[in-house]
């Protein structure tokens, strides 16, 4: 309760501070207070005050009343193609839930890695990055969670002592976050940056360009995660009876049942017809999105139910993105971004492609450790770093695929929602995972200088 009403004062000290400061050579009253609005954000959100979607609407409803957007515009910026396609994705994310397809994947890596304690971290990894490329996150995470506590629950693993029960428990998350990375449907943010990057710039980023920068992003970096893991938490050998629980779970799922091939095929469906908007301008990937979730509930295919659907989706993430949009749209409405841009980061302009990036990626890391709120930090971000890019004659398009790893990625601290949920079941601490993840955090933060530029000049973005 004390680190509530700190965080509250602390708030109230920050706008009441922005707005007694004279205004200053390009920026006006207005954008300070946008500024200011969304420091406040950051200062609630870390401490928690109210829970994070009602302090989003709180930002939000501030805009009017310091004359940074109107009434009407804040409503209609709340609204986007973003949050129709958040709330179609979440539909993918409920559908996949009622199949058995993460025990057959589980099964499979099970048989692969013959017995192996590596090979199944690595196969668990694999599993939970392929899911995640059109999962959310958190359920991918929770899905795999419980397939690994069957293992680690038939070993007699003990919660903190067991290596199997570390690599298993923290690189279940790292390899959902990374899988996120592969598609624009992967997480939240990832469509989040896009809309912000079109709003701020009148670019985008294609389903097809964000795959072919994602995908070999994510195979350089669950490899890399993996190699970090085992070799600081050697994980113990399994036993045959472990093996046996996740196989006979496969086996009793038997065969692919109607309702599981209609949703695979509908998924598959949406996933060609994205790929195929790169070249066709009438498939736009919200419409697709949305037409996909109308596909779950048509008649004679009916996989989702009302109830199943609405109870699914994290109405907390639409509230909050939606919210964020308001805001980022009032500190480009008064000019807070280019400020920031022309007057914090105007020396980083004359930077190297490379250095801008690697700076980007390093600033994205210490804001996720500050502000464990991905679509906050993300909105943060994505306006004044593509800005500078512009600035710089780099990629905008780049350098926001970087913010959204930055906001959605994070290997250091398990303070996010999806470490979160292997954390609380005791078998690492927070110490273990920094150690496991300074290796993939530089890696990440190299990946990001000097590979997703090279990709996005030779797919031409």
């Amino acid at each position: 309760m004390k680190k509530k009403w700190l965080g509250l004062g602390l708030g109230i000290l920050i706008m009441v501070i922005a707005y007694f400061l004279p205004e200053t050579a390009g920026l006006t009253q207005a954008g300070k207070m946008a500024i200011a609005i969304l420091l406040t954000g950051i200062v609630l959100w870390v401490t928690e005050v109210m829970p994070l979607a009602i302090t989003a609407l709180l930002l939000m409803v501030c805009l009017p009343y310091f004359d940074i957007l109107n009434w009407s515009t804040t409503w209609s910026k709340f609204i986007s193609s973003v949050i129709f396609f958040v709330i179609a994705t979440f539909a993918i994310t409920v559908a996949l839930i009622k199949t058995s397809l993460a025990t057959r994947i589980a099964g499979v890596l099970v048989r692969w890695s013959k017995g192996d304690p590596k090979g199944l971290v690595l196969g668990f990894m694999v599993g939970s990055a392929l899911l995640s490329s059109v999962c959310n996150n958190v359920p991918t995470c929770s899905l795999f969670m419980s397939l690994a506590l069957s293992i680690l629950i038939t070993d007699n693993a003990i919660p903190g002592k067991s290596n199997l029960g570390k690599c298993l428990m923290i690189g279940i998350p790292f390899g959902t976050m990374i899988g996120g990375a592969m598609t624009p449907a992967g997480t939240s943010i990832n469509i989040m940056a896009i809309g912000l990057l079109e709003e701020a710039t009148g670019m985008t980023i294609s389903f097809l360009d964000w795959m072919l920068m994602g995908i070999p992003f994510a195979v350089i970096m669950v490899p890399i995660s993996w190699l970090s893991l085992i070799m600081i938490f050697k994980p113990e050998a399994i036993s045959q009876k472990s093996e046996d629980t996740i196989n006979n779970m496969v086996i009793s799922a038997g065969r692919l049942t109607s309702q599981e091939k209609k949703i695979i095929a509908i998924i598959g469906v949406m996933l060609v017809a994205w790929i195929a908007s790169t070249w066709v301008p009438w498939l736009d990937a919200t419409g697709i999105a949305v037409m996909g979730l109308i596909a779950f509930f048509f008649p004679g295919i009916e996989v989702l139910t009302w109830d199943e659907f609405v109870k699914g989706v994290s109405w907390e993430v639409i509230l909050m993105i939606g919210g964020v949009q308001a805001v980022a749209a009032g500190i480009m409405a008064t000019g807070a971004a280019n400020w920031l841009v022309d007057g914090i980061m105007a020396g980083a302009a004359n930077w190297s492609t490379p250095m801008l990036a690697g700076a980007a990626a390093s600033v994205m890391t210490i804001l996720h450790a500050i502000c464990p709120v991905g679509p906050a930090i993300c909105g943060m971000a994505t306006v004044p770093i593509s800005g500078l890019a512009l600035l710089a004659g780099a990629s905008p398009a780049v350098l926001t695929m970087i913010v959204a790893l930055g906001a959605a990625i994070t290997f250091i601290l398990p303070l996010d929602c999806v470490p979160l949920i292997t954390y609380s079941k005791g078998y690492y601490k927070m110490g273990d995972m920094v150690k496991a993840g300074i290796v993939p955090t530089f890696a990440m933060i190299l990946v990001c200088a000097f590979v997703l530029p090279v990709l996005g000049t030779l797919i031409g973005i």
